[in-house]
């Protein structure tokens, strides 16, 4: 892939004297997708697990992060960097895989790998702990990949954050409707989110599978 077109884009974080940095495609201009960009609603998400860094109450040391719909990988790389002791999983469809593994290698993430898992067909052989989304509702035919592939991948134990931008709020109670059938969620209140990096119109759910209440 020819990265010559595309732009850098840093996030500030608390851990480190530098920021993440990602290439994006903002263009659009080499063919990867709407993926190839940053999306506000993945800042969102890397500023709370910022947030829940900082103030104690996230420790993922030996503890493996599968990120679904990676894009730029700018959400996992922020916690590979804020987590050293963990291992994150950035994951996304074959055409963003080399944009993914240029990123990690920006950010010397020697704790971040990456692997090809297409929603409609793919799974893996990662046992996450943690599972990481970020806008991947924003378009109706996502809903049911998406419900199917966390059906998949998430572990009895697994904890799913999911961030998104709400677009058209009838078509996204659908993927609600489809994600409960398996799992129960809530979401996270802004007050409880990075005390900066918030939106009114960017939502962050937590949630388990339900045989996983009480365990």
């Amino acid at each position: 892939m020819n990265f010559e077109s595309f732009i850098q884009y840093e996030l500030e974080i608390a851990e480190g004297d530098k920021p993440v940095t990602v290439l994006q495609d903002a263009s659009g201009n080499a063919g990867c997708g709407v993926g190839a960009t940053v999306w506000d609603a993945g800042l969102v998400l890397a500023k709370y697990l910022e947030w829940q860094t900082i103030n104690g109450s996230l420790d993922l040391a030996n503890k493996t992060v599968l990120e679904l719909g990676a894009g730029t990988g700018i959400v996992g790389l922020a916690l590979a960097k804020m987590q050293p002791k963990s291992t994150i999983v950035l994951t996304d469809k074959a055409e963003l895989i080399p944009l993914l593994q240029r990123n990690i290698e920006l950010n010397g993430a020697l704790n971040a790998k990456v692997q090809c898992l297409d929603w409609n067909t793919d799974s893996t052989d990662v046992e996450p702990d943690v599972i990481l989304v970020s806008d991947g509702i924003f378009a109706s035919d996502l809903h049911q990949p998406l419900a199917d592939v966390l059906q998949r991948v998430a572990g009895t134990k697994t904890r799913v954050l999911l961030a998104y931008e709400t677009r058209v709020f009838s078509d996204e109670v659908n993927f609600f409707a489809l994600w409960s059938r398996d799992f129960t969620f809530h979401d996270i209140k802004p007050a409880d989110q990075h005390p900066v990096m918030r939106s009114e119109d960017i939502f962050v759910f937590e949630g388990r599978r339900k045989s996983s209440l009480g365990a």
